[in-house]
This record gives structure tokens, C-alpha cells and sequence, in this order.
């Protein structure tokens, strides 16, 4: 009658460690561009986005390889082409958030700011990512 507890207890943590990914093709380990330190990059550009480029690619950074590093979070206001509001985007691992702050001013530069926070980002790789939405 003491067996009630036995099938819960220890099948639980095993499947839990979250280190699944990022052993692939062993390579890395040398490299430095690879290291374990949560770090951020920011990347600034003049010019208008297109908009459905803007989407494909956030789309693309929410299934990013392993071995292109992990983002924990973005936070980026953008100039939208055809779109009088500043664009601000923002996400958190899976959950993303857009919103629009102000207006951009008459005259004013329309510049975009990105910053990525996350670990072992491949930086170059998301910077050609963010300079082919452009128009």
C-alpha cells in the first residue's frame, strides 16, 4: 500500500535541464565569438523599413538556429515606411509587444535603433538581417 508515491517523484527533473540545444556538430567550444556572457549590441540606421520585411524577419528571429545564439530580448523603435508613428518593438523570449509612440516630427531624421540582449548573438548575422529591411 506504500507504493502510491513511487511514479511521480523522479520523473520529473530529468526532462527539465533546458540544455537541449547548442551541442550540435561539437563545434564552438574554442571559438570566441561563443561565450556564455549575456551581453547586448545595439544597431542604429537611417531610412524606412518595409513592412513586410519587418515581419518575415521578426518572425525569423523567433525560430533563430542555435547556433546564431540566444536573444532574450529586443527592443527596437523603427521608422515604418508609409507609417506617421514612430514603431516600437519589443519582445521577450516568445512574447512580443508593438506599439506606436509618437509621431515623427516634420523634418526629422528617420533613424531606427535596435537592441538586442541575449547571449553569444551572432552579431553580424542580425546586423544584414536588420539592413535588408530597409527600403
Amino acid at each position: 500500500h506504500g507504493g502510491e508515491h513511487g511514479g511521480h517523484g523522479g520523473a520529473h527533473s530529468a526532462g527539465h535541464s533546458g540544455h537541449g540545444t547548442g551541442h550540435g556538430g561539437g563545434h564552438g567550444h574554442g571559438e570566441n565569438r561563443h561565450d556564455n556572457r549575456v551581453n547586448s549590441f545595439s544597431i542604429v540606421r537611417e531610412g524606412e523599413i518595409i513592412p513586410r520585411r519587418l515581419s518575415a524577419w521578426m518572425q525569423s528571429l523567433g525560430q533563430l538556429p542555435a547556433d546564431k545564439g540566444t536573444i532574450f530580448r529586443i527592443k527596437a523603435i523603427l521608422a515604418v515606411k508609409d507609417h506617421p508613428f514612430k514603431h516600437v518593438f519589443h519582445a521577450v523570449m516568445d512574447v512580443s509587444d508593438e506599439d506606436d509612440a509618437g509621431p515623427w516630427a516634420e523634418g526629422e531624421k528617420k533613424i531606427s535603433k535596435i537592441v538586442f540582449i541575449g547571449k553569444s548573438m551572432d552579431q553580424k548575422f542580425l546586423r544584414e538581417g536588420f539592413e535588408a529591411i530597409f527600403e
